[in-house]
């Protein structure tokens, strides 16, 4: 799933490519994908509420969501779920249209410039688009229960927010409601930067402990965004490439193999139900 730096990177293609541009059409090819004002998925949706005829004034991301905002404030919400991605192109190419294309937007470049389509695929249909009426429709129902960003997280935000609470970190890190973004990769790689074990309860960690983890998940993250985020398996940027994180993961997907510090074999079980991967040596 899409985490944090996979969203931040796609954020920020989009923004360099649409922002400020105008909307000339939108297609909606699978109404069950989007959810309305009323958050249903049936009925019939008018192509300006999705913002054909006016102008992309904002891309922004909160936590793991990707927002695109219109004229008048209304705007969508973009939740990629499992395997959901946003793809550019040049409208006037001819192509084969991709499996699993939900929604599509036609966007005027201006200056003569090609069109652009930006589309929403999803094989996996756990993602989806979520329309908003205005700002505060958008804080108050779709982001309200999303925790601080995890970009930037400092050690007294963090202590309260664990609350010294009697889970693992690793569990407390992947809870939305504590912190906005982290995701299976990115815990196991902030927590092996902190050189904390996944399934320490928060109860026992010192303020050192959450000095270093505040620090961890902001470098971890930083890193992440500049290299892309972390392609596995669907996740790529609009322009098609992917991203290189995972060439250099620390922890996550590395059971079985040398850490990369000191060369111990790397464990893994199950935290928080997630697989889970740490140095017995490095982490404790």
């Amino acid at each position: 799933m899409p985490e944090l730096p996979e969203v931040e990177a796609i954020r920020r293609q989009l923004a360099a490519s649409i922002l400020g541009r105008s909307v000339e059409r939108v297609r909606v090819h699978r109404r069950d994908v989007v959810r309305d004002l009323a958050t249903r998925r049936l009925g019939r949706l008018s192509p300006g509420m999705l913002g054909a005829g006016q102008r992309v004034r904002r891309v922004d991301r909160r936590g793991k969501q990707l927002i695109v905002g219109f004229d008048g404030g209304h705007g969508l919400v973009v939740r990629l779920g499992m395997s959901g991605r946003i793809e550019l192109v040049d409208a006037g190419r001819r192509r084969s249209v991709p499996p699993h294309r939900h929604v599509d937007w036609t966007i005027e470049t201006g200056r003569g410039g090609s069109k652009l389509r930006m589309e929403f695929i999803d094989p996996r249909r756990f993602g989806g688009v979520h329309l908003f009426q205005s700002p505060e429709d958008l804080e108050q129902r779709l982001l309200v229960n999303l925790g601080p960003e995890a970009t930037t997280i400092d050690p007294k935000a963090l202590a309260a927010r664990l609350k010294a609470g009697r889970r693992p970190i690793k569990a407390a890190l992947l809870d939305q409601g504590m912190i906005a973004g982290i995701g299976n990769i990115y815990a196991d790689e902030a927590l092996f930067r902190a050189g904390i074990r996944p399934d320490r309860l928060v109860i026992d960690l010192d303020a050192g402990d959450l000095n270093r983890l505040a620090k961890s998940i902001r470098t971890t993250l930083a890193l992440a965004i500049k290299a892309g985020g972390t392609t596995l398996r669907d996740h790529r940027l609009p322009d098609g490439s992917p991203g290189t994180f995972g060439l250099v993961h620390l922890a996550y997907g590395r059971s079985g193999e040398p850490c990369r510090s000191c060369g111990a074999i790397m464990s893994s079980d199950l935290v928080a139900a997630r697989s889970t991967t740490w140095c017995d040596v490095c982490q404790a």
